[in-house]
């Protein structure tokens, strides 16, 4: 086995299944302070530490943090309506079911270290993903007693930033990808798959792969810092295990990004954020693709998720009380990426969150820079109802409410 597989399957057993996403299955933000200030902070160098802007790490200095964040979703799909009894369909059992999934625990680890005055190297390790479970046979599969999916992406980005002069500086990240998927109770729909013997129940597979990006943070006039990000299309190995269920024999890569924000310092202890956040999900066929395509499960133009792009709008903003202390409040929208007309296959990743409330704080510890850091997550009930395209007789609503809680330690 070698050291990349061993890391990725250290790091997925210290995770217990949840959902752990909230836009699609991007997290609203990474690190402690970015998501206490509603995932913001593209312009603002103190958030760079663990997977955000690479620009900002030359502004750190030395600098350490290990965070876990504790995530708790409420995840449910809700049956309406008995089956119309007409050939050729597939109704679902009528009534509501919720998963067994509670609670989440994900470690983030991040460090930067000062190589001169212009530059800096830094590495950060963090994680999106998926995952829920149904005590029920949902698609009628009878090899399996629960209807579950687990998908993890971790990203490890080793990063170098470089400082133009005093108010510019650009940054550059490899991200390199390790993706764990793993799916059960979907053999119902073998005899539609390209590979039927790799549709599910094959336990769990690990792909690689490798992408990068690109950063910059400047302060265009007194006190008003522009930042951006592209994350380029990470290209990894398939899911050999589950060729007969993803689009293009096993395809899942990770979709490109972009963000673009603001930071603005209205007094000395004061400061206001914006970003906007693009996520290109059309670029990944298994997460694209309608349900109803006309391909075999597993072809290239086979049936996926049926995900559209997502834009994010965030809000954020930090009050420094004191020396010591910091406070922060966030808000971020956008329209989820789940079509109406999907419902059926995303029942297993029901990614419907809309809108998120936070809050966060930074407490100093001693005299040597070390901090204590907290952030909030609220994302409130959403639902989505439409008919199910498997049977006109019947709608399906799925639902997802999440809170989340972060501590990190900064030294």
């Amino acid at each position: 086995m070698n050291k990349l597989r061993l890391l990725t399957l250290v790091f997925i057993s210290a995770l217990t299944l949840s959902v752990a996403a909230t836009n699609g299955y991007y997290f609203i933000g990474f690190g402690t302070l970015s998501k206490g200030m509603g995932g913001t902070g593209v312009a603002y160098y103190k958030t760079s530490l663990i997977g955000n802007n690479p620009a900002g790490r030359v502004h750190l200095g030395k600098q350490f943090n290990v965070s876990g964040t504790l995530l708790f979703p409420t995840t449910s799909y809700n049956v309406i309506g008995n089956p119309s009894g007409i050939d050729g369909t597939l109704p679902l059992a009528p009534g509501k079911v919720e998963s067994d999934i509670k609670l989440l625990f994900i470690p983030n680890l991040g460090a930067n270290w000062q190589l001169n005055e212009k530059s800096a190297f830094g590495v950060s390790v963090y994680g999106n993903g998926l995952s829920c479970e149904y005590p029920t046979q949902t698609y009628w599969d009878p090899s399996s007693e629960t209807t579950d999916i687990t998908y993890y992406q971790i990203y490890i980005d080793p990063s170098y930033s470089y400082k133009i002069n005093e108010k510019h500086s650009i940054g550059f990240s490899a991200m390199i990808l390790s993706q764990m998927f793993e799916i059960n109770g979907m053999n119902t729909f073998a005899a539609l798959s390209s590979s039927p013997e790799n549709v599910s129940g094959n336990g769990a597979d690990l792909s690689f792969g490798i992408g990068a990006k690109i950063g910059y943070l400047g302060e265009l006039f007194d006190g008003f810092y522009l930042g951006a990000t592209y994350q380029t299309r990470a290209y990894s190995s398939k899911l050999d295990k589950y060729e007969g269920l993803l689009a293009e024999q096993g395809s899942m890569d990770a979709p490109s990004t972009w963000t673009i924000g603001i930071n603005y310092e209205i007094s000395d202890k004061w400061r206001a954020l914006f970003d906007v956040q693009q996520i290109n999900y059309s670029e990944v066929k298994s997460l694209s693709n309608k349900f109803l395509s006309q391909g075999a499960l597993g072809a290239d133009n086979g049936p996926g998720f049926g995900w559209e792009d997502m834009t994010v709008f965030k809000f954020g903003t930090e009050y420094q009380v004191n020396e010591g202390l910091a406070l922060r409040a966030g808000y971020a929208f956008g329209e989820e990426p789940v079509r109406e007309s999907e419902v059926f296959f995303n029942i297993m990743a029901p990614m419907v969150h809309n809108q998120h409330f936070t809050i966060g704080a930074t407490k100093g510890v001693g005299n040597n820079g070390n901090a204590i850091n907290m952030a909030l997550t609220y994302a409130p009930s959403n639902s989505m109802k439409a008919a199910s395209p498997m049977d006109p007789a019947q709608q399906i609503e799925l639902d997802l409410e999440l809170f989340e809680l972060e501590l990190s330690f900064t030294f």
